[in-house]
């Protein structure tokens, strides 16, 4: 009877430790302390917004909307497909897992192509960090969120060029669910920046 309660007690054991897995802790504490930073940076743009309402109106006005769209479809696109990788890694579907890793950094890529368009487009027309508050706070904002982008492709390039097999798969599967959780904040992060930034008056 002790032999089995034992041997109950160390399933269940195993069980709470792999559902409570502490790199998967990690990534969450590092989700949440991430997007603390976002809240404080979003607050800060609606005080300087208030405080010079005319001048981020006339800034808002010289956004191009189709590209920040372009680029909002793009992430959620990729969000799709990071969710299928997730759930690829976790059946071991290797073939699948590899596809839609790939088809995540394709559309990542793209975004990437897009804002480098828009950033191109504003600086030919002389704006610039300096230029003004709201341009101070677009390029400041946008461009901490591009750098996430870069940071998660290259985890996403991790986990398409280090695992190579099934049973490497069934060995970061944690990892995998890790990156895809990054992925999906950075694909969130943008939908409130472009609302922010491009739509609300």
């Amino acid at each position: 009877m002790s032999t089995v309660n034992t041997g109950m007690l160390t399933d269940l054991g195993s069980e709470s430790s792999e559902a409570h897995h502490p790199a998967e802790i990690g990534v969450w504490l590092f989700v949440f302390a991430d997007m603390c930073i976002f809240a404080m940076y979003f607050g800060v743009f609606v005080w300087e917004k208030n405080l010079n309402p005319v001048m981020f109106s006339e800034g808002q006005a010289t956004l191009n909307t189709q590209l920040g769209g372009a680029n909002t479809v793009m992430l959620l696109i990729s969000s799709y497909f990071t969710a299928k990788a997730v759930h690829s890694a976790r059946v071991l579907s290797f073939d699948a897992f590899r596809r839609f890793i790939k088809l995540t950094m394709l559309f990542g890529f793209a975004f990437l192509s897009v804002k480098f368009v828009e950033y191109s487009d504003k600086f030919s027309a002389g704006f610039d960090i300096a230029s003004n508050a709201f341009y101070r706070n677009y390029f400041s904002f946008t461009g901490f969120h591009l750098l996430h982008v870069i940071l998660g492709l290259s985890f996403l390039g991790w986990l398409l060029f280090s695992i190579k097999n099934v049973d490497q798969l069934k060995e970061n599967v944690k990892a995998s669910e890790g990156v895809g959780l990054y992925w999906h904040m950075v694909d969130l992060l943008w939908v409130v920046l472009f609302s922010l930034i491009y739509l609300v008056p």
